[in-house]
């Protein structure tokens, strides 16, 4: 029986600096849809997992969500980047 899944999930990451990328590779947001219709062969339904490091402000994550839409990638996921929230804060411990 097909599946509709993609092999591979595909992980749009907005790092702190602002920047994204798609797996591995670094994308600009005006070079965005192009490598989303690319990585997607065109086909708009399949999802797109977002995550952002925890330093992006929401009003940034919007943008890059609103991006996503004006390119007609309606199905966003919104994912926890590994290891977020795990590093040591400074300070005394109890």
């Amino acid at each position: 029986m097909p599946s509709d899944r993609p092999d591979e999930p595909l992980y749009l990451t907005v790092a702190a600096d602002l920047s994204l990328s798609i797996g591995d590779d670094a994308v600009s947001q005006d070079g965005l849809r192009a490598v989303l219709d690319e990585r997607t062969a065109g086909n708009r339904d399949e999802r797109i997992y977002l995550r952002a490091d925890k330093a992006v402000s929401y009003g940034d994550l919007m943008t890059v969500m609103n991006a996503l839409r004006e390119a007609g990638y309606l199905k966003i996921a919104l994912v926890a980047l590994e290891g977020a929230g795990s590093e040591p804060r400074e300070g005394p411990h109890p």
